[in-house]
Formats: structure tokens, C-alpha cells, sequence
């Protein structure tokens, strides 16, 4: 596909005039045009777009092509050039080119840049990348069996996915490569029925983790992934409450004075819970979580849910029986209508969008 956007400058016409009349010939200026020619203009992040502008004109007189991708990155210089959109967004790319002589032609155009949804499905062994309709992007093959939890993470300044796998009893948690599923770290996971996974982007940065046999919340190192805290049932006291005893979910969000919140589904009793992550005092300090005790009340008809996802202001969950992925409105409870559908497989779980 080539789309193709052109930007001209008027026409310049120079002649010398003597006594009000032409004398001699005139000098023409071409045109000055800037085109922008992209293979897309919109897909899912990350999405590459191949930029060329050499259709630009008069070729011969332009020195100087310089792109500006719209995103606050340093502008990039060439006739052809390429540059990836990391991020989900609306951005306006720009090429600017200019003669010998000073003069400059811009042009532009806007890319939309998707978020994409990522779930593992254990029916077929799979980790999907998903648009926002359900349509399938790219397939990587689990690297064990039984695949329940799906995030992403930093690590070395670059995003790497993270999958958990219950592997028919050799439990493991990997970090994968995005982009072709290769194999990066992998650990034994903490305890014997991995399952969702989720990664707090502020200090102290822990890849969250929770497993269904021994009801606990592990904080990972993101590096390693090995276990910096575990926080089991006794720890909530919630005494006679179920909590722990089926989770059906886990993500974290950003909030202010805080290192973040920790979002919990327990299928016993159909309730969302907010569970806040304290800031450490010092360096020395243990890792400590605090449960807000007056959950919500998810609606009885999303159950049983294998997966939730913060995005756009709303928690989306994985209505597992229905195998949709369902947007729920966090202050009732109810789902809002919208829903992603038509993705392969029978038994989808975990949730991450990626924007």
C-alpha cells in the first residue's frame, strides 16, 4: 500500500525590469514540493512506518530532508528513512525539505498508532496479539504448556513480555521477546498455579504475581524474578471474608503518593479490591501493601473472570465462559457495552494492553 501526501510551495517567478519593461529573460523556479509517501498510517503498537520522500521536488536543488515523527524524538535526516511508533497514539509526521538556496516546503501527515491486546490461551498452547476488534496481529507459541498470565516489563531499557505457564506441573514464568517469541530468562515460578501477572512501572518495580494453590501475591524482581515479598491470606486478615481463595485477577495502576495500586478479583465473592503499595522509607525498609477493604461489586454475569486490564479509565476483564474480553465501568461494577470478540481459541486468560 503507498499513501501519498504533497505539500507546494507557489511558484516563483524572478525577472529584471528596466523602466517598467522586461528586459531579457525571466529565471523559473520550480515548485517547491514536499510528498511524503508511507507504507501505513495506522496499525498496532509498535508499529514500524517506512517514510520516503525522494518524490519530493526540484530533486536536484534539495540538500536537506529532515522528519520530525511527531512524537518529541530527535528529527531524522534522509530522502527514505523508517521509525517506529512505541507508543499507542494519534502522531503528526512531518518532512521538511529545503534547497541550496534556504528555501524550505513542508508536508504531513497523521499516524494512528492502536494499542494492542495481548491473552494467552492454554487450548492452543498460544500467546495472541490482538487489535482493538478481536483481529489477530501476531501468534507466538507458548514456551511451556498451559499458559495463564501475560505483561509486560522493562528490563535493560527495553519492554520484553512476561508469561506464566502451570506447564502440566513444571511451573514456570518467562521473559519473551515481543517481537518473534524467542526465549529470553525463564525461572521456576514461585509456587505450584501460576497465574496472572502485572508490572508496576514506578519504584520499586516489581513484576506482581499471584498464584491460586498457595493464595499469595508475590513482588518479583523484574530482573531476576525471583521472589523480593510474598503476601498470603493471613496477611489481609480479613478473617472469615474470602480472600485469596480464587483469583481471577491482578493488575497495578499508577496513582500519586503511592508506589501504585495492586487491583485483585476474587472469584468467592465476585468483588474487586484495591490494594495500595507503600512507598519505601528508606532503603532497608521491607515491602508493604495495604488492602482498602470496601471492594466493589463486580456484576455476577462477567464470572468467571481469568484476567483483568486497566485502559482508557476502565477496568476490561476476560468474561472466560463467553470468550470476550468485556470493558467494565470501575465505579458500578456494570459492563458498558463495549466488548472485543472473535479471537481464536476456548480458554483465554490473562489480559495486557499495551499502549
Amino acid at each position: 500500500m503507498r499513501i501519498e501526501r504533497r505539500a507546494v510551495r507557489n511558484t516563483l517567478i524572478v525577472c529584471a525590469l528596466v523602466g517598467g519593461l522586461v528586459a531579457g529573460g525571466c529565471t523559473w523556479f520550480g515548485g517547491l514540493e514536499a510528498v511524503i509517501v508511507v507504507d501505513v498510517v495506522q496499525g498496532v503498537v509498535p508499529l514500524t512506518v517506512s517514510l520516503d520522500g525522494s518524490g519530493s521536488t526540484p530533486a536536484d536543488d534539495l540538500i536537506r530532508y529532515r522528519w520530525d515523527p511527531g512524537t518529541g524524538a530527535p528529527s531524522i535526516l534522509g530522502a527514505q528513512a523508517s521509525y517506529t511508533y512505541e507508543r499507542a497514539g494519534t502522531y503528526e509526521l512531518a518532512l521538511t525539505v529545503e534547497t541550496d538556496n534556504g528555501r524550505q516546503a513542508s508536508a504531513h501527515v497523521s499516524i494512528e498508532v492502536q494499542p494492542a491486546v495481548w491473552v494467552t490461551d492454554t487450548s492452543l498452547n498460544q500467546i495472541l496479539k490482538l487489535d482493538l476488534d478481536g483481529n489477530v496481529v501476531a501468534t507466538l507459541p507458548s514456551p511451556r504448556s498451559e499458559p495463564t498470565g501475560v505483561t509486560f516489563a522493562e528490563v535493560g531499557g527495553h519492554d520484553w513480555l512476561f508469561v506464566a505457564c502451570q506447564g502440566e506441573g513444571n511451573q514456570r514464568i518467562y521473559r519473551l521477546d515481543p517481537g518473534n517469541g524467542a526465549v529470553m530468562d525463564e525461572v521456576r515460578a514461585p509456587a505450584n498455579s501460576p497465574l496472572y501477572l502485572t508490572y508496576g512501572e514506578v519504584e520499586p518495580k516489581r513484576v506482581w504475581h499471584v498464584d491460586g494453590l498457595s493464595r499469595k501475591i508475590y513482588a518479583l524482581n523484574r530482573t531476576s524474578l525471583q521472589p523480593f515479598a510474598s503476601f498470603g491470606t493471613n496477611y489481609f486478615q480479613l478473617g472469615e471474608l474470602p480472600f485469596l481463595w480464587d483469583p481471577q485477577g491482578l493488575d497495578w495502576t499508577d496513582v500519586p503518593n503511592a508506589a501504585g495500586v495492586l487491583w485483585y478479583v476474587e472469584g468467592q465473592t465476585q468483588m474487586l479490591y484495591e490494594i495500595t503499595i507503600i512507598p519505601r522509607a528508606d532503603i532497608l525498609a521491607g515491602l508493604q501493601v495495604t488492602l482498602i477493604e470496601e471492594g466493589t461489586a463486580l456484576n455476577a454475569g462477567l464470572f468467571p473472570i481469568a484476567g483483568i486490564d486497566w485502559f482508557d479509565g476502565k477496568l476490561w476483564v476476560v468474561r472466560h465462559d463467553y470468550h470476550e474480553i468485556v470493558e467494565v465501568d470501575p465505579e458500578t461494577g456494570e459492563p458498558t457495552g463495549n466488548r472485543i470478540t472473535g479471537f481464536p481459541g476456548s480458554d483465554v486468560s490473562g489480559l495486557e494492553f499495551q499502549d
